[in-house]
């Protein structure tokens, strides 16, 4: 049972500002939670419950150290993010507030640290001061504006920034463990060690920064050609439009000559080389939205040329409205794997394009003919390219974005025919 002593009170107390501390870490790092605001608030008040028994009843420093580490983590669920990141926070928010808590203690006069006995610190005011000075930590960490985004960071960025509070808190439990460490060293070591994994806080953020424009810089680039493709397009088109409207005389004499001679196959070839020139050269998207309509034709002309069916049904309202940045990875994407998958094939080449707009609801759907075994992975598909290294990011930067608006991803493969469909809201 808990003992009301003026200490304990005084931590009931106080801790209360630490969770509220937890949670603004916890914004500061998530953009969006994947729950309600009152499931939120339950799990706030479960971590408040759970630490609080743990440190005033059973008050030992290792498990206060793995109950609290894994507290963390498991808010970190609460909101939308990668599985990286979580970890990543967790880590780093646990080895801030623990760095902040030993100088704390060091400097209240508490310098002998039992990791598996019973902890007697004491101290009203260096409990209060923790809790507080946390809370002004997580604060200054809410003034980082791009640590929320960094999701797509690449793996060797992600086990870099693991190393440093991982290390941390090695050093802190050798801390613990060490004897004979005199008040200023052991309180100056831990504050380099806090300085340390705040900065990377700062780096973090930066890193995310760039990291952003970078791949923004590359896609208005890829976007670009894709809107010089659309206006080339529609300029062949309208030139073809043109030379079929001068010509339309002559043919309509060609294919009645061969009507008035009853040679019925030849005005019927003459018809379709006419239709032919003039669907070779036609849009196969027009919904009206640039950031559609030139990608899609981009990619989707060329395959056309080359023997591939091409089946799009895209509709979208005049008021649609969509970041172009996110739905260029999901469209590039998801036809980029279709015209990889299509090009092993020998036969029956086609691929089905939807894509349909109602309710704040955009559904995605993609499907094609493929000949090579869809190899999984832990539940996700693995690029069949030698060099998985370098590819294989395609379906997961989908499935980023999908994170970001509450989205799914549905695949079916069936009969030599790969599906896959998305939904997010937009609103």
């Amino acid at each position: 049972m808990i003992e009301f002593t003026p200490y304990n009170i005084a931590n009931l107390l106080s801790q209360m500002l630490g969770v509220f501390a937890v949670y603004k870490f916890m914004h500061a790092f998530f953009d969006n939670r994947c729950v309600k605001k009152s499931t939120e608030i339950l799990a706030l008040v479960g971590y408040y419950v759970l630490t609080s028994f743990v440190a005033l009843v059973i008050n030992i420093p290792i498990l206060n150290l793995i109950v609290n580490l894994l507290a963390y983590f498991l808010l970190t669920f609460l909101y939308i993010s990668s599985i990286k990141k979580k970890i990543f926070v967790s880590l780093v928010v646990y080895t801030v507030s623990m760095c902040m808590e030993m100088i704390v203690v060091t400097l209240t006069g508490y310098i002998n640290f039992p990791l598996t006995e019973t902890n007697n610190y004491n101290s009203i005011i260096g409990i209060v001061a923790t809790n507080c000075l946390l809370f002004a930590l997580s604060m200054a960490a809410n003034g980082f504006k791009n640590i929320k985004k960094g999701n797509t960071l690449p793996k060797a960025y992600w086990i870099a920034l693991l190393t440093v509070p991982v290390l941390s808190l090695y050093m802190l439990i050798v801390f613990f463990r060490y004897q004979g460490l005199t008040v200023y060293e052991i309180s100056s070591a831990v504050a380099t060690i806090l300085i340390i994994n705040f900065m990377v806080f700062f780096l973090f953020d930066r890193v995310s920064l760039l990291f952003k424009e970078q791949q923004e810089s590359a896609l208005i680039k890829q976007q670009n050609e894709y809107y010089v493709n659309q206006l080339l397009l529609v300029e062949d088109l309208h030139n073809t439009t043109g030379k079929l409207r001068h010509d339309i005389k002559n043919h309509l004499l060609t294919i009645n000559s061969y009507l008035e001679d009853g040679d019925i196959d030849e005005a019927k070839n003459h018809i379709s080389s006419i239709i032919g020139t003039y669907q070779n050269k036609a849009e196969i998207v027009h919904t009206g939205f640039p950031a559609v309509d030139g990608l899609l034709n981009a990619k989707l002309q060329p395959a056309a040329e080359m023997g591939v069916k091409i089946n799009v049904k895209a509709s979208l309202p005049s008021d649609f409205s969509f970041p172009s940045f996110d739905l260029t990875i999901i469209l590039g994407n998801l036809i980029d794997n279709a015209l990889q998958a299509v090009s092993l094939v020998d036969e029956n080449k086609f691929i089905d394009f939807g894509m349909d707009f109602s309710k704040g609801m955009l559904i995605i759907k993609a499907a094609n003919s493929f000949k090579t075994a869809v190899q999984k992975e832990n539940g996700r598909i693995v690029t069949s390219k030698a060099d998985k290294e370098k590819h294989g990011y395609g379906l997961r930067n989908v499935d980023e974005v999908l994170e970001r608006y509450n989205g799914t991803s549905e695949i079916n493969v069936k009969d030599n025919v790969f599906t896959i469909t998305v939904a997010l809201y937009t609103e």
